[in-house]
């Protein structure tokens, strides 16, 4: 890399900028910030010392994307928002190219500079808007501040004095994208920056202190509360912002000698795990930090739940949520994987991420009611957010959003044995869990889908057993009669013998069921025969009846029609042998409704309602985990802002 070398103009002591376009370098010697004006070198006063951070780079440090040019660390900007202080670090390629990696909450994102197009002013951009970045694509802004210039070390590309007020939007598009816009002290973007959130180990970094020395680096250090005395440990390093003690619950600013921000006597409240205890989620150890009640209030009712924050090393933060018993595992999001079906997110709408879609469960504003233990930002009692949940069991879209940020997280359930299992504490008093969680998955939807393709085999089978005996059946004979009509006796013409007809005789094969079925087809009235099937052989006689009835007409609410003109009954357990049938036909005046109908025998029938019954019998199971699944969903629903709507469209994984 070629540079630029002179003088500092507050020492006299060489300054070389390892960037030829480096605009602001640091004096190794005195301190000073030295801007570049042309030829000349200008002294922006002294730099206050860096903020120590829990970051694991240094100036000098040297990396390399596989199959990308190397480069160099040779810049450290850090900015305050007065919520937090993050690194910006200044990467130089060969050529004098260089780009910006981004650290701050253990993730890092990579930036390069990129053609601005027009955009929004800093007054009237704001966090959740849709803006088009041009070649770079469509990203959806994540916050929007002015943050101060606190500290740098090295050379920077802009020559802002120390403590200045730099205007900045971050910005998040699908995949990890990242986007900042640089407005610089005033209201126009003079820079757009586009790059993605990187993975520590994808630099290459070289040069870097051991993991044990890396270790002592970001380890906590003791400290007491100067309200009570009770011992404290910064065990999430320099990113503290803020700590209440779990002693006696006063509020402190760590980065201001422990100023006390806020006295109370007692802790309010204790965590359901203690601070300080260590778990392994995701098979990384991840440290218990800070505690903290929040709830919302709706129509005068306050529902409370507990936060734990999770430090990592290296890799960040993460949440436990305890909610009436339940538990979720909280993973920060890219805001810019998540989609909707406008252009905005609302309330009672659908939300997606990579495809999936997520139907909106609750939202309202969340306020934290009580702290305990360290946090990355200036978290306060009484701060309130904008919060809004979307679910696809077992899974959980959160939005957290207020005038300045909108914060993305994807959360999973998680049973209250897995917390304790976790944090190798078996023995661990968590609440019990009281109705359905959110995201709480049936406990049935393992087995569900096996229990439901069981029964469609089975279905399945008796069905194709059903048709088999159906289509196996045969007919032993089809004859017409003749009814005659007869002297009536009163209204109703009674049997007599002579009005008897007899069919036969004829031979059944093989034992079995026989079907005997009549078509008779009579309108608006009715015909019954008395019937008997008589065994030649043994004179053994089996009686039944057959009725034909069938009724029609229209009124009011139009055509309507009952009965049928066909009637059947079937006989079981027929020996093979000969036989014949005895028909006593009888009607309703002396004239019969029909003048003839036909007599079908049919050997081996199955009956349908057989069918029906072994259906049923299968159906039992399903019916039960259909119900105790309808039921899971409706005790879920009736805990969101759509209680009446109700859902069933559970993805139980």
């Amino acid at each position: 890399m070629s540079g630029y070398e002179g003088r500092c103009p507050s020492c006299g002591a060489p300054v070389v900028f390892a960037l030829g376009t480096s605009l602001l370098k640091v004096c190794d010697h005195c301190g000073s910030a030295v801007a570049r004006a042309g030829a000349d070198l200008a002294d922006y006063g002294k730099v206050a010392g860096l903020i120590p951070t829990p970051s694991l780079l240094a100036l000098g440090v040297r990396g390399g994307y596989e199959g990308a040019p190397a480069f160099e660390l040779v810049g450290r900007l850090q900015l305050d928002h007065g919520a937090g202080t993050w690194d910006e670090w200044l990467m130089a390629f060969p050529g004098e190219s260089w780009a910006w990696l981004s650290e701050a909450q253990g993730r890092y994102h990579y930036m390069a500079a990129a053609a601005l197009p027009p955009v929004p002013s800093f007054s009237a951009i704001a966090p959740d808007q849709v803006v088009d970045l041009g070649p770079a694509g469509v990203f959806r802004v994540s916050e929007v501040r002015a943050a101060r210039f606190a500290a740098a070390a090295g050379e920077l590309p802009f020559s802002a004095p120390i403590g200045a007020e730099l205007h900045f939007a971050d910005l998040v598009g699908p995949g990890g994208a990242f986007a900042t816009l640089d407005y610089g002290q005033g209201e126009e973007a003079e820079a757009l920056y586009v790059g993605r959130e990187v993975q520590f180990d994808e630099l290459g970094f070289r040069g870097l202190p051991d993991r044990e020395e890396r270790r002592a680096k970001a380890a906590g250090k003791a400290l007491a509360c100067p309200q009570c005395g009770g011992p404290l440990e910064l065990r999430g390093g320099a990113e503290t912002q803020r700590i209440a003690c779990p002693w006696c619950g006063s509020l402190l600013d760590p980065n201001n000698d422990l100023q006390i921000l806020k006295k109370l006597q007692k802790p309010p409240f204790q965590p359901h795990v203690a601070l300080g205890s260590k778990g392994t989620f995701e098979g990384h150890e991840w440290t218990v930090i800070g505690a903290m009640i929040r709830s919302v209030t709706v129509d005068g009712t306050r529902y409370p739940w507990q936060e734990l924050l999770l430090y990592g090393e290296g890799r960040g933060f993460r949440w436990l949520v305890e909610s009436k018993g339940h538990w979720v595992y909280v993973t920060p999001l890219s805001g810019g994987d998540v989609q909707a079906e406008g252009s905005s997110i609302l309330a009672g709408g659908m939300a997606y991420l990579k495809g999936d879609g997520f139907k909106h469960f609750q939202g309202g504003d969340a306020k934290v009611d009580h702290v305990l233990g360290e946090f990355y930002w200036a978290v306060a009692q009484g701060d309130e957010v904008r919060a809004d949940d979307w679910i696809a069991p077992p899974r959980m879209l959160s939005r957290e959003k207020d005038g300045k940020e909108v914060t993305w997280s994807l959360g999973v359930h998680i049973e209250p044995d897995a917390v304790r299992a976790a944090f190798g504490q078996p023995e661990l008093a968590l609440p019990l869990p009281q109705g359905v969680g959110p995201v709480q998955p049936w406990k049935h939807a393992q087995d569900a889908p096996t229990v439901f393709s069981t029964f469609m085999l089975a279905a399945g089978v008796l069905l194709v057993l059903w048709l088999f005996f159906a289509f196996r059946s045969s007919t032993v004979l089809t004859e017409k009669i003749t009814l005659r009509a007869r002297p009536a006796a009163g209204s109703l013409v009674a049997e007599d013998p002579d009005s008897a007809v007899f069919i036969g005789p004829f031979d059944v094969k093989g034992s079995g069921n026989l079907k005997v079925e009549i078509n008779a087809p009579v309108s608006n009235a009715w015909v019954f025969f008395d019937s008997a099937l008589i065994d030649e052989e043994t004179g053994d006689v089996q009686a039944f009846g057959i009725e034909n009835a069938y009724y029609h007409g229209t009124d009011s609410d139009g055509a309507w029609n009952e009965g049928s003109q066909s009637g059947a009954a079937h006989l079981g357990s027929v020996p093979a042998g000969r036989y014949t049938l005895r028909l006593a036909p009888s009607w309703d005046g002396p004239n019969p409704p029909v003048a003839a109908a036909t007599v079908e025998i049919v050997r081996g029938s199955p009956r349908f309602y057989h069918l029906l019954l072994a259906f049923l019998a299968l159906m039992l199971r399903p019916l039960l985990l259909l119900m105790s699944r309808t039921g899971h969903e409706t005790l879920r629903w009736s805990e969101s802002d759509h209680a009446d709507s109700g859902d069933d469209d559970e993805d139980d994984e």
